[in-house]
């Protein structure tokens, strides 16, 4: 597991360690997909439950979910099968991860550090960096930057989509609160959605997992960013660089979430379907401090509705 301190230097800090990562386990194992449907924006995709055949390490007695979150999914092309896994890597790392199958070519699709902070009371932070792994032979400049575009196409994306993601393409998909055993900022139900969502487009964007969704265009090589000569110019500035940064250091999101619960605008929780983000109340374009006076929780509409203004609910 990810943290600023090691877990198993203590005996005792390890045994509550392993107990918060079983608690969680259980929790999404109790957790059913609504209708065994996930939401792209306005758009739902029904599948089923099951899967035909075991995918990595779905059936193994040291995979946490076990078979609790194996779903098939049809598209245009046909049926792809995903199955949610949370498990300790060899890196002694507890990931979850979602592997996926279409006409028998299997592999991982996406995975989620699950990272604790020392001073956020033991909450378990579901966040991972959005980057792709592309190679292109004997050309490392045209590899870096179709990376970066793809990463930066994909980050937009989600943006659009209402998640939490910072400028430097972190993904914050969740904050498990170990005490009270629930969600912060989602809940479980669409955590689980937007993991399986996630995961099928980030396929779709991997380009090399057998399948293409409809709703998308294709990320296919332009033979320019082959040659010889090719340089992060033929990239739009956008993609060649992210300017800035304003990103909240996670343990501030947890104090953040913990002491407001709900949109500080409309009044919205979690419980009516809407996911939390952290907001500066002065905006960071206009001087305004990552602080927690100058924090505050906003739905992803009142978020998207408040913009670089300074609004504040009385």
């Amino acid at each position: 597991m990810n943290s600023d301190f090691s877990v198993f230097d203590d005996p005792i800090i390890l045994d509550k360690e392993i107990s918060d990562i079983y608690k969680f386990a259980s929790h999404l194992k109790n957790t059913e997909l609504p209708k065994y449907q996930i939401k792209m924006g306005s758009f739902f995709l029904q599948g089923r439950e099951g899967i035909t055949k075991p995918i990595q390490y779905s059936d193994e007695s040291f995979q946490l979910l076990k078979g609790y979150h194996n779903y098939t999914f049809p598209i245009h092309q046909g049926e792809v099968e995903l199955s949610l896994q949370l498990y300790e890597n060899t890196n002694c790392h507890y990931r979850i991860n979602c592997f996926g199958r279409f006409n028998n070519k299997s592999g991982q699709l996406f995975s989620i550090n699950l990272t604790k902070e020392k001073d956020a009371k033991g909450s378990i932070f579901l966040v991972q960096k959005i980057k792709f792994s592309d190679r292109l032979k004997g050309n490392t400049k045209a590899t870096k930057a179709f990376r970066q575009m793809k990463q930066q196409v994909f980050s937009e994306l989600l943006y659009k989509l209402g998640f939490d993601i910072t400028e430097t393409n972190d993904l914050l998909l969740g904050i498990y609160d170990t005490k009270s055993e629930t969600f912060l900022n989602t809940t479980s139900e669409k955590f689980i959605s937007d993991f399986l969502m996630i995961s099928l487009l980030k396929g779709h964007f991997m380009g090399n997992k057998g399948y293409q969704l409809e709703i998308l265009p294709t990320f296919n090589l332009n033979p320019l960013w082959l040659s010889s000569d090719a340089s992060s110019d033929v990239f739009p500035e956008k993609i060649q660089k992210r300017q800035g940064s304003r990103s909240i250091p996670l343990s501030l999101r947890f104090k953040v979430l913990e002491r407001d619960r709900c949109c500080k605008l409309c009044g919205r929780s979690p419980k009516d379907g809407i996911t939390l983000h952290i907001d500066h109340i002065v905006p960071y374009s206009l001087g305004g401090l990552t602080i927690l006076e100058n924090l505050q929780a906003l739905c992803q509409e009142c978020n998207i509705g408040k913009s670089n203004k300074s609004l504040t609910k009385y």
